[in-house]
C-alpha cells in the first residue's frame, strides 16, 4: 500500500527526476520546455527543501511516485509541485497528497499557481473549491492562474458541502 510520508533531503534527486517525468510531456505539448519544473537544478531543489514541507508517496520497493510541497507564511499555505508518476495517475494519489499537505500545515488561506491550459489540473483545483484571483499571460498563448481558497466562514463551509 502507498502511504504518504514526509520526504527527506536524500529523496531530492528522485523527486527531481519524478518532477521532470510528471511535468515533461505537458510542458513539451504546450511548447513551454523552459518551465520551472523542467529547469530546476538539484541545488535549487535542495534549497527549496529547506523552506517547505515536502511529502512523498512511494511504492513498496521504494520508488517515489508522487510528491507535493507546501509552506505557510502569514497564515497562507502555498501548495506547489503536486505531481504523480504518469504510470500511477487516476488512482487518487494526487488528491491524497493535496489534502494531506493541507492537513499538516495550519492556515486560513490556501493558494497555488497553475497553467489554465492544462485543463485537467485547472479543473481539479476548481473542484476542490479554488477560485482564480489573478491571471497573467506568460507567452505562447499560455495563461498562468493564481487560485485560492479561504478556510473557514460560511462560504467555505458551503463549498465543502457542495463538493461532497
Amino acid at each position: 500500500m502507498n502511504t504518504i510520508e514526509i520526504a527527506t533531503i536524500d529523496d531530492m534527486p528522485a523527486i527531481l527526476e519524478l518532477q521532470r517525468l510528471a511535468f515533461g510531456p505537458q510542458c513539451k505539448e504546450l511548447g513551454f520546455e523552459d518551465a520551472a519544473p523542467m529547469t530546476e537544478t538539484l541545488e535549487h531543489a535542495y534549497e527549496e527543501f529547506t523552506q517547505c514541507l515536502m511529502l512523498k508517496i512511494q511504492t513498496a520497493d521504494g520508488q517515489i511516485i508522487g510528491s507535493v510541497r507546501g509552506s505557510v507564511k502569514d497564515g497562507s499555505l502555498y501548495i506547489g509541485r503536486l505531481m504523480v508518476h504518469p504510470d500511477h495517475r487516476q488512482k487518487g494519489l494526487g488528491q491524497k497528497l493535496f489534502l494531506d499537505i493541507q492537513s499538516r500545515l495550519p492556515h486560513t488561506r490556501v493558494w497555488l499557481c497553475t497553467c489554465q491550459q492544462v485543463t485537467h489540473t485547472y479543473e481539479f483545483y476548481q473542484r476542490q473549491g479554488f477560485k482564480t484571483y489573478q491571471s497573467e499571460e506568460v507567452g505562447k498563448g499560455l495563461t498562468w492562474v493564481y487560485m485560492e481558497k479561504i478556510i473557514g466562514g460560511e462560504a467555505s463551509q458551503k463549498e465543502d458541502k457542495d463538493r461532497k
